[in-house]
């Protein structure tokens, strides 16, 4: 059975990043971090210019999880 094309959309605006891509473009950062370490590890990891740009809009505060970030993410997404 097919799912609904209602419930399959991706409902990100054009052009953004995808979750998988920016989990990949984070991998290996330990936390609690900084949003400035974020970046660092972004660019170590060969993130394309649109994560890490993403990443930088990110609040300047610290992060205890990756779940933390992926919803500060999904706020300013």
């Amino acid at each position: 059975m097919s799912q609904h094309p209602a419930h399959s959309q991706d409902h990100r605006h054009p052009g953004q990043p995808n979750p998988g891509d920016i989990e990949k473009a984070l991998s290996g950062v330990h936390y609690p971090t900084t949003r400035e370490k974020l970046v660092a590890q972004a660019r170590k990891n060969h993130a394309n210019t649109d994560i890490i740009d993403l990443v930088d809009r990110l609040p300047d505060h610290n992060f205890d999880s990756a779940a933390a970030v992926a919803k500060e993410i999904s706020r300013i997404q």
